[in-house]
This record gives C-alpha cells, sequence and structure tokens, in this order.
C-alpha cells in the first residue's frame, strides 16, 4: 500500500480513524474501516494461500529488533500503518508453523476457517467464564463430542484451556482432591500427613512435574518409570516403584500414560495402565497433548485402547485437528469431582434461575480461569465445515509420511533410525563414525546440532533436535496438513548434504580407524537378546517379537545370515504382517541372491500394505530383476498412484520402460526421479574404517556395475548420477572415484558431465571418462581396426525411421554394407534387442522389431556380420579383461547360434566344450596364438583404460574379430554346480586384481 507523506493529509487520516478527542474507540468513517479490514483480511489469505512461497523461518536482522525497543505510544498512529508495520517487521519474523516444511515441534498448521471464526469469536468479544449465553453451549456442544469420541460416560464434564499443560495441571489438582479430599483447597498441603507420589514414564512431558509443582505436591513427588526399546513406560517396573514407595510410607496417588510422547510418539499401553490403576486404586490419567486424536483415524484408534477408561484426558486440538491456536482440552469422567474441585461462591458469581446468571454451571467451576476467550468457536467451525473424517485423513497422511521418511532413513547408511515410528515423529541422525568414545560421541552431537541450525536458517524445512538417551537426534515432527512427501525428501537430502560438509572436514572418523568395537557391540547385544529370548517363563508374543527382529538385524549385520533369516523367519510366523520384518526378511534375500524368495515376500508385504509405497516399490525392483518387466510396471505404476512424485517409483519406471521399448514415456520418469535425488549411498558391511569412494553412473544406462566389484566390506561407495548431479551439492569425502559409465553411445552427456565433476576433487580417477568416450562402437571400429591382427567390423548410426523406410537399405549400401548384418540399439547388452537381419526383404521388418520404431530421433546401430564359426559349425567368443594394465581370460563361449553369449553357450551339457574353455582360461597364449595375444596387448593400449573388457573371436588366419573394446563388461562368478569349478578361481583372479588396484590407487594398499 502506498504510505501517505503529505503532512496534512497524515492528520486528516489520523484523525479519520482515531479523533483527538476520544468518545469511543470505533472507527469515525466505517466504510473506510471496512476498506482497511478487507485488505487486512486478504493479507493474511494470501499469506496462507502462498505459504509454501515463504521461508519456514529466518534470522530476525538486528535493525528489526531495535523496532520493538520503543516507549508506550501517547499518541494514535493510522490503522494501515500499523498494518503495514505488522507486515514488514513481524509477519515475516514469525516461526511458521503453517508452513509445510515447519516440523520441528508438534505444532498443527492451523486452518482458514478457524481463523475466520477467530475473527468472528474477537467481534463477539465473549467472555465465556460463565453467564447464560450460547458461547457456553458450543462449548458443551465439542465437549459432548469428545465424550462421545472417546467413549466417556454422559456425566463426564470437559473444558476448553490454553493447552495441555494446563490441562495436565487441571488433572493434578482434581486428582490430588479425590485422594486427600476438598479440605486441602482451604488448608493447603501444610495441614496433610500424607506424602503423595505419582508416576509416568521417563519419555513424560516436563508439564506433569510443573503440574505437581503448582499443586503444591511438589515436583520430588513425581517418579519416572524407565521405558522399554519402544520408548513405553514399563509395566512391571511402575508396579515394582507403587509398591516400593507403599512399602515406604508414601502414598501413590496419580499415574500418568503417554498417548504419543513429545520425543518420538509413542503410546504406552493405556489398558495395561488401566488395569493396574484399577488394581492400586490409582488415579489414571492420560497425557494425550497430540496423539489422542488418533481416534478419529481407523486405522490408529485401536493403539489407544484403554483410553476411554481413563480418569481424565488431556490433549490440544491445535495439533493434530488443525484449529488456531490455542484450544486445549481436558475431559473428566467424573464431573462432580471436577466441579468440586475448582467451583467457588463468591458474590459476584452468584446464580439465578433466570436472566444472564443462569445456566449454572459454568466454565469458570472447572477450572482457575475466570475470563476465557471463545476457543470453541474456532474448534466447533472447523470441525462443522471440515468434518471429523476429513480430520482423521489428515492424521492418518501424517503418520504415512512418518513411514515414508523412517523408509528414506533406513535406505541410507549415511543416517541413523533413533527411535521407533510409533505415530508421526521421526527421530535420526547422520552418522560421523561409530561411537568409541565419549568426546567423539560428543562431536557428533555437536555436529547435528549445527546440522539442524543450518537447515533452520536455509528455511526450507525446520526440524529441532532431541536427546534419545544422550545422544542428539534431529526430529521431524510431522503434524500440519500442508506437509507431503516433498518436504520429507527436502529433508532428507538437506540432511545428506550438510552431514557430508560436516564430514569432510571433521576428523571424528579418524577415530574408529580398524576399530572393533562395533562389532563387539553387536556381539554382546546378540548375547543379551539371547539371555532375554532363553529365560524362563513365559514370553509375552508382542516382546519376543520385538527381540527377535532386533536380533534379526544384527545377525545380518555380523554376517550371519542364516541366522539372520532364521530369526526373521520366526518374526513372520509369530506376526505376519510385521512391516518392517517382510521388508528386512526381503532384503536379505536380495543380499543372498535368492530372488524368487525375496519376490514371494515382497508380494506378502503388498498383500498385507496395498498402499504403502515402500512395498510396491521393492517388489517392482526384485519384479525387474527378474526381468519380468511387466509385472514390475504394475507395482511401479501403483506406487506412483500413492504418490505421484515418489523418485524410486519414477526411477523403477524409467528403467521398466527403457526395458520395454517405452523410451519417449521412459525419459520423462527419468527426469522425475534423478532430479529429486542424484547421490546414494550403498550400504557398509565392514567393522573397520571403511575406503569412501565415488562411483560414477549415468541415468540413462550404459553402466558397468561396478558395485559389485567394490566389496562393501571394504569400501563405503557413493553412487552419483553425474547427468543430474548439482555441482552446488558437496561430493562426500572420499579417497578416490571410478568412472562406473562404460557406453558411450548412451550415455555421452552423462561423460561430459562427469568430465565437469571431476573439477571438484584431487583425488585418483579410474577410468576418465574422456578415454571412455573414445570407445564408442563406430570409434573403435575406425580406430582399432588398423591394428595389426584386428579384424572390426563396419559399424554406423542410422535413424530409425530412415532405416525401417523404403529407402533403408539403400541407405546401407551407400555406407558399404551387405547382408547379412546385425543391427542393435544402443544402450543394451546380453543378446537383448539385437537381431541378424539376413536379406533386405527383412529389413523393415526388423527395425520395427526393436525400440523406439516411431519414435523422432530413436537411432540404430548398423554392425558387419563377423562370422567367428569354427570347423565344426560352432561361433567362439572370448572373453579377456583388462585390469590395470595387464591382460586376463575370463571365459570362452561356445554355441551353434550367432548370438553368443556367456549364458546361453551350449556348455552345460558338453564336457568337451569345457575342456576347451579349461584350456583357454589356463594357457591363454597358446590357445590364441602369438598373432592374437599381440594384437590384443595393442587394442589394451590403445583402449587406455584401467578396467575394460574385450569380446573377440579368432579368424582361421589367427587374427581377432573384435566384437566389443570397452569398460561394460562385468566379472562375476559362474552358476552353482561342480562342473563350473574350473572357471572360479580364474574370476577370483581377477577380483583380487581389481581390489589391488583399487586399495593403491585409494593409498590404502
Amino acid at each position: 500500500m502506498q504510505k501517505t507523506s503529505d503532512r496534512n493529509t497524515a492528520e486528516e487520516h489520523v484523525l479519520a480513524e482515531a479523533p483527538t478527542t476520544i468518545t469511543s474507540l470505533d472507527p469515525l468513517d466505517w466504510g473506510k474501516f471496512r476498506e482497511q479490514a478487507h485488505r487486512m483480511l486478504d493479507d493474511m489469505l494470501g499469506y496462507t494461500e502462498n505459504i509454501r512461497e515463504q521461508p519456514v523461518w529466518q534470522v530476525i536482522p538486528d535493525d528489526v529488533r531495535a523496532r520493538f525497543r520503543h516507549d508506550l505510544p501517547a499518541k494514535p498512529t493510522a490503522l494501515a500503518d500499523v498494518h503495514q508495520e505488522f507486515m514488514h517487521s513481524i509477519l515475516p519474523f514469525t516461526a511458521r508453523n503453517a508452513h509445510p516444511g515447519f516440523m520441528g515441534w508438534v505444532q498443527g498448521g492451523g486452518n482458514p476457517v478457524g481463523m475466520l471464526a477467530e475473527m468472528l469469536a474477537a467481534g463477539l468479544n465473549a467472555n465465556v467464564g460463565g453467564r447464560d449465553q450460547i458461547p457456553l453451549e458450543v462449548e458443551r456442544q465439542v465437549t459432548h463430542w469428545m465424550r462421545t469420541l472417546f467413549g466417556f460416560p454422559a456425566e463426564a464434564t470437559g473444558l476448553f484451556v490454553t493447552g495441555t499443560s494446563m490441562a495436565n495441571f487441571i488433572a493434578v489438582v482434581v486428582a490430588r482432591d479425590t485422594a486427600i479430599g476438598s479440605e486441602v483447597r482451604r488448608y493447603g498441603m501444610t495441614q496433610q500427613a500424607q506424602r503423595l507420589t505419582a508416576y509416568a514414564s521417563t519419555a513424560t512431558h516436563g508439564s506433569i512435574a510443573r503440574a505437581l509443582d503448582c499443586a503444591g505436591l511438589g515436583s520430588d513427588s513425581l517418579r519416572l518409570v524407565p521405558v522399554d526399546s519402544r520408548e513405553r513406560v514399563d509395566l512391571a517396573a511402575l508396579a515394582q516403584a507403587v509398591a516400593a514407595d507403599r512399602a515406604a510410607g508414601f502414598t501413590p496417588f496419580l499415574v500418568v500414560g503417554n498417548a504419543g510422547t513429545v520425543d518420538t510418539g509413542a503410546i504406552d499401553d493405556l489398558a495395561g495402565l488401566t488395569q493396574l490403576c484399577t488394581q492400586q486404586q490409582l488415579w489414571f490419567h492420560v497425557d494425550g497433548a497430540y496423539g489422542a486424536l488418533a481416534m478419529l483415524a481407523p486405522e490408529l484408534a485401536s493403539r489407544l485402547q484403554g483410553i476411554e477408561k481413563a480418569d481424565s484426558l488431556a490433549f490440544d486440538f491445535h495439533k493434530w485437528a488443525q484449529v488456531p491456536y490455542d484450544a486445549g482440552f481436558i475431559l473428566m469422567r467424573d464431573g462432580a469431582r471436577h466441579q468440586a474441585a475448582f467451583a467457588t461462591s463468591c458474590a459476584y458469581l452468584s446464580r439465578e434461575e433466570q436472566g444472564m446468571s443462569a445456566g449454572s454451571p459454568w466454565p469458570c467451576d472447572f477450572g482457575p480461569d475466570l475470563s476465557r476467550s471463545f476457543r470453541a468457536l474456532k474448534t466447533w467451525a472447523t470441525f462443522k465445515v471440515y468434518g471429523a473424517d476429513a480430520i482423521g485423513e489428515v492424521i492418518s497422511r501424517t503418520c504415512g509420511l512418518a513411514s515414508y521418511l523412517e523408509s528414506r532413513i533406513l535406505a541410507s547408511p549415511e543416517l541413523e533410525l533413533m527411535a521407533s515410528v510409533e505415530l508421526n515423529i521421526v527421530c535420526f541422525r547422520y552418522r560421523f563414525g561409530a561411537s568409541v568414545n565419549p568426546a567423539t560421541e560428543e562431536l557428533a552431537n555437536q555436529l547435528n546440532r549445527q546440522i539442524v541450525v543450518e537447515l533452520q536458517e536455509a528455511g526450507a524445512v525446520a526440524p529441532s533436535t532431541t536427546l534419545i538417551g544422550s545422544r542428539v537426534a534431529i526430529r521431524a515432527a510431522i503434524v500440519n496438513h500442508r506437509t507431503s512427501r516433498t518436504e520429507m525428501d527436502t529433508l532428507i537430502e538437506a540432511v545428506l548434504a550438510a552431514g557430508r560438509a560436516r564430514r569432510n572436514n571433521t576428523p571424528i572418523m579418524q577415530h574408529t580407524q580398524n576399530n572393533p568395537q562395533p562389532r563387539l557391540d553387536r556381539h554382546a547385544r546378540v548375547q543379551q537378546l539371547d539371555a532375554q529370548l532363553n529365560a524362563p517363563g513365559e514370553m509375552a508374543k508382542d516382546v519376543e517379537v520385538a527381540l527377535r527382529f532386533e536380533r534379526a538385524i544384527l545377525l545380518a549385520q555380523l554376517g550371519r545370515s542364516l541366522e539372520a533369516r532364521s530369526d526373521h523367519l520366526k518374526v513372520l510366523e509369530l506376526d505376519p504382517a510385521h512391516q518392517r520384518n517382510l521388508t528386512a526378511l526381503g532384503r536379505l534375500f536380495v543380499a543372498t541372491n535368492r530372488l524368487k524368495a525375496a519376490q514371494m515376500v515382497y508380494a506378502e508385504a503388498v498383500r498385507q500394505y496395498p498402499n504403502d509405497i515402500g512395498c510396491r516399490v521393492n517388489l517392482g525392483s526384485v519384479l525387474f530383476e527378474v526381468e519380468d518387466y511387466a509385472a514390475a510396471r504394475i507395482q511401479y505404476e501403483a506406487a506412483l498412484q500413492i504418490d505421484p512424485e515418489y523418485s524410486r517409483a519414477h526411477g523403477g519406471m524409467y528403467y521398466v520402460l527403457t526395458r520395454l521399448g517405452e523410451l519417449q514415456a521412459a525419459k520423462e520418469h527419468q527426469q522425475k526421479s534423478f532430479r529429486q535425488q542424484n547421490i546414494f549411498l550403498n550400504p557398509y558391511r565392514g567393522e573397520s574404517q571403511p575406503i569412501p569412494v565415488l562411483l560414477l553412473v549415468s541415468s540413462t544406462g550404459g553402466n558397468t556395475p561396478l558395485e559389485k566389484l567394490l566389496d562393501n566390506r571394504v569400501f563405503e561407495t557413493y553412487v552419483v548420477v553425474t547427468d543430474f548431479y548439482d555441482t552446488r551439492t558437496p561430493l562426500p569425502a572420499h579417497q578416490l572415484v571410478v568412472n562406473g559409465i562404460g557406453e558411450v553411445d548412451v550415455a555421452d552427456e552423462a561423460l561430459i558431465a562427469a568430465e565437469s565433476l571431476l573439477a571438484f576433487t584431487s583425488a585418483p580417477v579410474l577410468n576418465m571418462p574422456t578415454t571412455v568416450r573414445m570407445t564408442g562402437r563406430c570409434e573403435n571400429a575406425r580406430r582399432l581396426g588398423s591394428l595389426p591382427g584386428v579384424i572390426t567390423p563396419a559399424t554406423a548410426t542410422f535413424a530409425n525411421e530412415r532405416l525401417g523406410g523404403p529407402d533403408g537399405p539403400a541407405a546401407l549400401a551407400e555406407q558399404g554394407f551387405a547382408f547379412p548384418l546385425l543391427l542393435r540399439k544402443p544402450g543394451f547388452h546380453m543378446g537383448q534387442h539385437f537381431v541378424r537381419v539376413e536379406s533386405s526383404q527383412d529389413l523393415a521388418a526388423a527395425v520395427a522389431e526393436l525400440p523406439g520404431a516411431g519414435l523422432p530421433g530413436a537411432e540404430i546401430l548398423a554392425i558387419e556380420y563377423l562370422d567367428a564359426r569354427g570347423a565344426d559349425g560352432c561361433s567362439r567368443k572370448y572373453r579377456v579383461m583388462m585390469v590395470d594394465g595387464q591382460l586376463y581370460p575370463l571365459h570362452l563361449a561356445i554355441s551353434h547360434n550367432w548370438k553368443i553369449h556367456y549364458f546361453s553357450a551350449e556348455m552345460g551339457d558338453r564336457p568337451e566344450l569345457r575342456l576347451e574353455e579349461e584350456k583357454f582360461l589356463t594357457d591363454m597364449q597358446s590357445v590364441l596364438g602369438d598373432k592374437a595375444m599381440t594384437a590384443l596387448k595393442q587394442v589394451q593400449e590403445v583402449v587406455g583404460l584401467d578396467y575394460a573388457g574385450i569380446d573377440f573371436g579368432l579368424s582361421p588366419q589367427g587374427e581377432i574379430l573384435l566384437f566389443e573394446a570397452n569398460a561394460t563388461m562385468i566379472v562375476q562368478q559362474p552358476e552353482e554346480g561342480e562342473h563350473w569349478d574350473y572357471r572360479r578361481p580364474f574370476v577370483d583372479r581377477i577380483h583380487a586384481a581389481v581390489r589391488q588396484m583399487l586399495m593403491r590407487n585409494a593409498g590404502a594398499a
């Protein structure tokens, strides 16, 4: 709004709103006031509508703070100017809990309807401490709704308060009076011989101790009871504490159960607490500040079993119900006791049967406040306009987001999940090495605190910190109805980036060098679990499930896969729907290459949790591995129905559609996947200090699966998708860079990006991207064909459109091709999308068979057919690996089929062919001859890669018929069976050579 600068105009403007002689505070010109009011309302609606465009929080400049250090104003200021001061100096510098990125504390995001209702309440200016007025009926209406929701009896009473802290205080007072009598209201605790004690878990909110303090009992009257591994109160320890206090002469009177603890969202065993309190004749209060309203979500309500038996229940509407601040509530089972604890008789509060003093009892009879705002209106309006079902769906969705965040954390070895995710609070941290001693642990605590401050000041997301034991955790409380997976992804990527930047500059990991402590700690914990599982007596099923699941995870980390599998299967037997167990068991099967078993487990997870995106993607991934691309597609599509922005599902769809030949659709998913995340950390399974390595890959394929050679017991491998890498993101700390992009024909852009990325590292590089770019099929045919003893096939790239059209044969003839010839789709291997065309009449049909038909810009490689058949009519394809300047024989594949590769060779049932291969592996020089060996060494020198392979045949004259020479070839052990044992030592030899090369270049040899 334009400011008025002319003095006379300004004076007139001020006088129009605030006359010099005050007779009323109402405006003189209601029309102008209404215009200004509309502007103010529009500004706040616009603020809410565009909240995502604002930072969650920003540092308050000193000059802004200084504006709020002035003296009390004696003279008026125009409302428009005050409004502008609000917009410029107040609104930008709040802790925006309405922002979807606000997740540091359990605070709701408010809602537009509630904001308008608050305006209406302010306009009414109702004091709802008492009197016969309809605002009291609105509050009674909400009380009735809550009685019904929580299953409380008709005589139960309710009261709006500022928040759960005040509600807890009211509960303590009523419980105190019930225990020792109402005389305490007159004489206080000084006349009491009884020493009252209360009980709550160590995870309980601090307002309970404060309530005991304010009620005159002292905070020392609170006994903090230990919790279990899920942060729930230990019922046995609680019973022991109560018994010990009774024996010592104390009077136990109150037990507080938690329905959603402040740190982790844990829910105590409320049914168990009900039973204990009934047996011990103790007041049972539930602090349900935010978790109690999980009753609105049908799939969560069962977790609150026992809450209906509570003597009192405290909770906030301004948290999960999204009502604007403040709107706390206390629900009391026995209304008479509630009233007796607070009602008082004063002349000015006298009641009548008629008139304004009718309608007793009043809200002031149930709490300490006489002056009370109309909090009930915004709560009533929120439920009326949106409906309880919508609020319940919001609650369910925030818990779903917490599960998603948990899955992201568990998928990243750089992050550590610090506590079980019970509802919507997730506690985790960035790993800065092992916790060897208090000094290094404290440094890790400091670094995680720094990460949180950095995120808060950046303004995209704002988590907070808490302590789990003595360890600092990053805490994300997902309460806001506006929050989505976008904010979860932003949080993860921001924590990873901030953690990596600090990890590069901290010596903390030096303390873990060759440190056996993590392994010893795991062994010790397994022994503890063994003792618990083997203890005499009957064990509750949920306890056994928790212990066995933890044991399975630890055993897998220790490399004891068979024992881990046994425990996972036992958990499956006890609890077939245990989601984390199904996920972990599936991962274990994948890690041990039992893909069919993994498929069955993941399929069961999908059956149990059809709307869980992680289950869908896990099943899709394993279906992709077993090459059931159509079935994998179904799972990825289902995942994207759940969340259209989920990057892992887009990545899966990209690879599936590429295999299915739907290249245009694949490209769209590629963009959506890797723009969100382009650095991934493969899990490290070793015990001593890992060697950090960057593995560069392309999103478009053409990669060598080198992670199979980067032993995860030695190397900590960060996979960087170079064609989507943002150079503003710090690279993880590393000692070596391995370029895993092997095929320039499909990944040239990624190789160019890899060249640029190397400007940000001084570490040694294996397989330089510039060198790999020289190994395209056409380039190899040109530069290697001139070497003595080397025959390369003529190779050229053609547009699908041209080659599949009527002038396709002529186009080939122009380039000197004759039939038969080979057509290959770039980026595919192992015979996929690779065909032989016998004549010009077959050309169009062959082109149509390959992916990309009809797509503009799609290309095909035409390759001269080199006949590698011997006198027996079998084709022979040799593979020799080039590692660190040496040649190593890998295999010889023999088949009657022209399309011969290792996995389809006809050697399993023909011992004479296996014997021929064994001879090649044992004495490559004599089998190939001098001419071929000399040619191979020249090829190695010209190609110039640290790691690569050569596929070739032999001509009758002993020349090599070069099929391929690039870095895409992988070395892996043959299938099971004694008849393949002769191959294994040669594979081991190559693996050893690769490892030695890696170690030497990483400076760790």
